[in-house]
């Protein structure tokens, strides 16, 4: 991990750059691509999904396989109870939560005009999921939980086709009401979405991680369809001092570093000898993670340390770097909680890991990163939802207010405006 100082002059070029180092160049071969792999299923529907599928995927399908049959499913002997039971405790825990966040409509009388504002659930969303081993439960409730809360009609999920469908997946579907999925992947799977084909009806917006391919379909068709968010590296900054324990920062570091090797694990601290010890303790633990490989590249090429002078000067960094996670361990930073604006989620206290978070207390783990987190918030039931106005006015109210938007209208050479509402005041 590389270490930076605080009170170097340098300080903020430095760490920009060691920002900078994960972010990739958009890949042209990838945009050529995906733009024909979209021109293809927007012109030639189910047999363009048919195509890719074998070419990307190997396997071959026909259109009859695009959508999963539940009904031939039978139940799968390989799900552990007690697992699934997790999923099923970490469902709730996520809705109670989520159903907080529904919207109160507004119905404002000012002036002789009643104002309105409504929240309506979006119609269709689609939701795509990543087959194989990028295959994630945890993220598919996610995504399926404040969709269902919002009210939205329409729930599809996409995922790439395998010899062997996955048994959880099945199995969360199921227990999401989740009744229309589609065995397609990458971006014909995207594309499918928008422009939709014979099989597959065309959704409003798309929610889901997926890889390079996916992200870049979901970057080309916004606009044709709306789209969550583009997700980078997952990224964590944790704050933690001498109080604090070495070997429980160190594992704090490696959740996040272990996802990918362009994953960022950002330590903050006032004690150099403290930081040294965290670096060994991941020196001794990461040997027992299976991952350790992708941990050791990921801390390696962007794994930092930032020696500060005065713990209290992390709200400053931290809103300049606007991380996914921040996991504060220090008591006494938790004053200056006010003072931190730009994050994606917060944990607070040594026993709160983020992988609480990740998995099962309630909040959402799709989270915006790469310093998005400085305009943007984590995924959540208003993102499956759209609010729209209503105004209602009367002769009085019109006439209260016509003048005005004469003149208004008039400095803009807008005349229709104008005579729309003068044709009004003419007895």
């Amino acid at each position: 991990m590389k270490f930076l100082y605080f009170k170097n002059k340098k300080f903020y070029e430095d760490l920009q750059k060691c920002i900078n180092k994960r972010y990739k160049k958009s890949n042209l071969n990838i945009q050529k691509n995906v733009e024909n792999i979209i021109k293809s299923v927007r012109i030639n529907g189910d047999d363009a999904l048919i195509k890719f599928t074998k070419k990307f995927d190997n396997i071959t399908i026909t259109k009859k396989d695009i959508l999963l049959n539940y009904s031939k499913i039978k139940k799968n002997s390989e799900i552990d109870i007690k697992t699934f039971r997790s999923f099923k405790k970490a469902i709730k825990n996520i809705s109670t939560f989520h159903k907080k966040q529904f919207p109160k409509n507004i119905d404002h009388l000012q002036n002789g005009v009643q104002l309105k504002s409504q929240w309506k659930p979006i119609d269709s969303v689609g939701l795509y999921v990543p087959g194989g081993r990028a295959f994630y439960p945890s993220s598919l409730i996610m995504n399926a939980v404040p969709a269902i809360i919002a009210g939205v009609k329409r729930i599809v999920c996409v995922t790439p086709p395998t010899e062997k469908v996955n048994p959880y997946f099945i199995s969360i579907l199921k227990e999401l009401g989740i009744k229309e999925t589609y065995m397609v992947g990458g971006a014909q799977a995207i594309a499918a979405l928008a422009f939709g084909t014979k099989t597959i009806k065309p959704v409003n917006k798309i929610f889901g991680p997926g890889n390079a391919y996916v992200a870049e379909a979901k970057k080309q068709l916004f606009g044709k369809v709306g789209i969550d968010l583009i997700a980078g590296p997952s990224e964590i900054v944790v704050v933690a001092n001498k109080k604090n324990k070495p070997e429980w920062v160190a594992a704090d570091l490696m959740a996040q570093a272990e996802h990918d090797e362009n994953s960022q694990s950002i330590l903050i601290t006032d004690n150099l000898i403290f930081a040294k010890n965290v670096v060994k303790e991941i020196n001794s633990l990461k040997k027992l993670i299976s991952k350790e490989n992708i941990i050791t590249k990921s801390l390696n090429n962007n794994g930092i340390i930032i020696l500060v002078d005065n713990i209290n000067s992390s709200p400053d960094i931290i809103n300049y770097i606007a991380p996914e996670h921040l996991h504060i361990h220090v008591e006494s930073l938790v004053k200056l909680l006010p003072k931190i604006n730009n994050v994606g989620g917060i944990f607070l206290g040594e026993y709160t890991t983020e992988a609480f978070g990740d998995y099962i207390i309630g909040t959402n783990h799709i989270l915006p990163t790469s310093g998005a987190a400085k305009f943007s918030s984590g995924l959540g039931v208003l993102d499956f939802m759209k609010r729209y106005s209503i105004v209602k006015m009367n002769s009085k109210s019109s006439k209260l207010f016509a003048d005005d938007v004469k003149r208004m209208a008039e400095l803009e050479f807008l005349d229709a405006h104008k005579m729309s509402v003068k044709i009004r005041q003419k007895k």
